[in-house]
């Protein structure tokens, strides 16, 4: 099989939208090995502690959320890189009155998402 036949185009604007929590918009896309989360956080919204199997690596692309991770806050802005190794508890809410969009990797890849 060609390389380009195992290639597929996602759009942001074609991939369903789910509400995991109130106020958040998740899109998700898996390939073979790793999952791609993309969130839209309403301002005031938050997503509570959780933990999973998977190595998340958040990079936040506009407003600021603050990330309680293993107990211990940690504020993400625009150009920040957040990684969360695989079964460490963590959760975000909006910081300000600004929408907040983040992308997130998951490897291996997510198969339930909390």
């Amino acid at each position: 099989m060609a390389a380009s036949e195992r290639v597929t185009l996602y759009r942001w604007s074609n991939v369903p939208e789910e509400m995991p929590q109130p106020g958040v918009i998740r899109q998700t896309v898996n390939a073979e090995r790793q999952t791609l989360v993309r969130y839209r956080y309403a301002p005031g919204s938050v997503f509570p502690v959780h933990a999973h199997p998977e190595e998340q690596i958040t990079v936040v692309l506009r407003g600021t959320l603050a990330f309680e991770i293993d107990g211990t806050e940690l504020l993400g802005e625009p150009g920040d890189v957040i990684v969360i190794p695989g079964g460490v508890a963590h959760g975000a809410r909006v910081v300000g009155d600004e929408e907040v969009e983040t992308l997130n990797t998951f490897v291996p890849r997510r198969e339930h998402a909390p």
